[in-house]
């Protein structure tokens, strides 16, 4: 019997990295294998993602015609609750092929992800296991498979032979009008116009990754591949990129996802630089680990086409070490950040609000450190602290009896502050943090910070140039998205009429 795989992932963006790779390795076995991207909004507290009717009726119609046999999930923990609903529909619509999920959630919860309807989940890495359900092996020789036998759930241990090596490992499906998307009620093909339209950075940037694993712990997070972290070979990335202009000429740069990209040697960056400017020519993101970070490394990638960097800070350095688990200080973060900005490349960095154990001090110490930070090529990224089950984190919360503290639900509302009654971080604080900082001179930054929410002025001051610089930002993605050409112009007119009120401000400190 020949099989059909539905590969399938719920998200806010078309983004579906891990199915585009897991289905490369399916289709690398012989199985005929389709992505569906399906577009939600993360949902608010209480207000849980639920599919109509007409939805169910077009995704088993699919099912039916197309001869699916399989079908398979990738699962963050707010998808779990989606995931559960939609087996059910699928199920009492008369869908008796497999069903199964893999991915983030069943690594954390594995016995949990084996929901009510479906047949299997997968722990850990995803190829093997799919493999060997293909070729029919029993359940109990599958490492990292979660299966039911005499109405209990099994979980077999993942084992290292789902490590497979990543120069092995096809090039991920990237390609249009054969996969699926859902969206607004529709289920349609995913074409490069539906791409471009959802996907982030306008889906101009293909999203790569040359390594699996990371070599941070932190508390709050949980990635698949755990440690140590393996990195494909430069000839390998090389091969795939190349593909990829020789496929898709509409792409104009590269998204690597790496969770430890700079952490390679030194021999494995000097080949990736000089291989990717003469062999692929395309500019590329990167993600970069502070204590990794070097004039000569910065200078060397941006010499082959690094164009922007993300970098994470997080918290104070109590909270990193005390309760993230992290080993970067505000020092590394600092003396890094300053690198990155001294060569010219725009810095975005990652911070995490809406933490019920931050303390004051801890909002004043990040906010010094990245007043310290050059202007103005820099900002934040806010996210909200989310306790994930399964993580140290999580396993903290629940002995503090704190998780209901959190103004997030990891299963309904990740990264989403919506839970009535939790703690949010001070206005004060997450206004100068995330948006006022970067566009005021450090004087007048150090004036806010030293004053704080307790002075009347401080507070006023920071709400009113909070509310223009996120008005600015306002129009000039407006201007972006209508006429492109104007929107730098407009945007430094009005960073000046913002800058020159803060200055006038400064005065009154």
């Amino acid at each position: 019997m020949s099989h059909h795989l539905l590969l399938a992932t719920i998200d806010e963006q078309a983004r579906p990295l891990s199915i585009r790779v897991l289905g490369a390795y399916a289709e690398s076995l012989g199985v005929r294998t389709t992505l569906l991207v399906i577009l939600r909004k993360i949902a608010p507290f209480g207000s849980p993602v639920t599919f109509s009717a007409s939805e169910i009726q077009q995704l088993t119609r699919f099912l039916e015609s197309e001869h699916v046999t399989h079908v398979g999930f990738y699962l963050m923990t707010a998808s779990l609750r989606p995931y559960e609903r939609l087996v059910r529909a699928l199920r009492e619509a008369g869908f008796s092929g497999v069903i199964m999920a893999g991915g983030v959630h069943p690594t954390l919860c594995p016995e949990e992800s084996l929901v009510a309807g479906a047949d299997y989940a997968v722990q850990g890495a995803g190829e093997v296991p799919l493999g060997l359900l293909f070729a029919g092996a029993a359940p109990e020789t599958i490492p990292g498979l979660v299966w039911r036998k005499n109405g209990s759930t099994v979980v077999n241990p993942p084992t290292e032979a789902q490590r497979l090596p990543l120069d092995d490992l096809p090039f991920p499906i990237f390609r249009f009008d054969t996969d699926r998307i859902l969206v607004n009620g529709k289920l349609q093909r995913l074409s490069w116009t539906m791409h471009t339209r959802y996907a982030g950075w306008n889906g101009l940037l293909y999203d790569a990754v040359t390594s699996r694993g990371c070599l941070y712990r932190c508390a709050y997070c949980c990635n698949v591949y755990r440690s140590p972290v393996r990195r494909a070979g430069v000839d390998r990335v090389m091969r795939e990129l190349v593909d990829l202009r020789r496929r898709e000429p509409r792409i104009r740069g590269v998204n690597l996802q790496d969770d430890s990209f700079f952490a390679g040697s030194d021999e494995w960056v000097t080949e990736f630089c000089a291989r990717m400017k003469t062999e692929v020519g395309l500019p590329f993101i990167v993600r970069m680990i502070p204590r990794f970070v070097t004039a000569e490394r910065i200078a060397l990638l941006k010499s082959s086409g690094l164009r922007y960097v993300t970098m994470g800070l997080e918290g104070s350095n109590r909270i990193n070490r005390t309760l993230f688990n992290r080993r970067e200080d505000r020092e590394s973060f600092v003396k890094a950040a300053r690198k990155v900005l001294a060569a010219g490349l725009p810095l975005s960095i990652d911070y995490i609000v809406h933490n019920p154990y931050e303390r004051e001090d801890d909002l004043r110490e990040v906010a010094t450190t990245l007043n310290a930070l050059p202007r103005p090529n820099w900002w934040i990224v806010a996210l909200s602290l989310t306790s994930f089950p399964g993580t140290p984190l999580h396993e903290r919360c629940v002995r503090d009896g704190t998780l209901t503290r959190f103004a997030t639900d990891a299963y309904e509302a990740m990264l989403n502050p919506s839970r009535p009654g939790a703690y949010h971080t001070p206005d004060f604080w997450l206004d100068l943090i995330t948006v006022v900082l970067r566009h005021v001179r450090p004087e007048l930054g150090a004036k806010l910070i030293a004053a704080g929410p307790g002075n009347a002025h401080a507070t006023e001051t920071v709400r009113r140039l909070a509310s223009t610089m996120r008005l600015t930002q306002r129009l000039t993605s407006s201007v972006q998205q209508r006429v492109p050409r104007l929107a730098r112009g407009i945007s430094r007119v009005l960073r000046l009429l913002a800058g020159r009120r803060a200055g006038r401000i400064v005065d009154f400190f």
